[in-house]
């Protein structure tokens, strides 16, 4: 077998198993225990993202989507023509799927929970209690519009990658 195939199919499905597992973790168990959490969820949060979450889920999409459309142009044999095909219809439509997940998360849902861990942080225990009140409304407005779009991007992966894995028998 031809090692640029087998190099691109092991980037992509590794970065893409990563991908998708976290990606659907985090909104169906991740956020709600960090709701449930209370204040501690924000500190959590915070460590997460010193850990490089939310730099680790971009660079993973980006491997994926960069390997898929590398196996893509292969396995179409550069030819239009493999994309009137179900198998072709199938491949695209999982990879764009897979587009529109990334989108939306990287211009809804990462900018969404940086600011809800920023607004978190310029809280201190000297705060007044009416600025405390407000900046916590806004971490909760950001963080139900990230749990909502993640929980979005997350069926998206899911679908994507559930066409990835049968577009040979359609």
């Amino acid at each position: 077998m031809d090692p640029l195939i087998l190099t691109l199919r092991l980037v992509h499905i590794l970065s893409g198993t990563l991908w998708v597992g976290i990606a659907a973790f985090n909104p169906f168990f991740l956020m709600p225990a960090l709701r449930e959490a209370g204040p501690e969820g924000g500190k959590v949060m915070a460590v997460l993202q010193r850990r490089g979450l939310m730099t680790l889920l971009p660079l993973l999409a980006l491997f994926n989507i960069l390997s898929g459309l590398g196996l893509l142009w292969l396995v179409s044999g550069r030819s239009a023509h493999f994309f009137t095909s179900p198998a072709g219809h199938t491949l695209s439509t999982g990879a764009a799927l897979a587009f529109i997940a990334f989108v939306i998360g990287m211009v809804v849902t990462r900018p969404a929970m940086l600011r809800a861990g920023t607004a978190m942080q310029s809280l201190s225990p000297g705060t007044p209690d009416e600025e405390r009140t407000r900046v916590m409304a806004e971490v909760q407005r950001l963080r139900g519009r990230g749990a909502r779009s993640a929980q979005v991007v997350a069926v998206l992966l899911l679908l994507a990658a559930g066409l990835m894995a049968v577009w040979r028998y359609v």
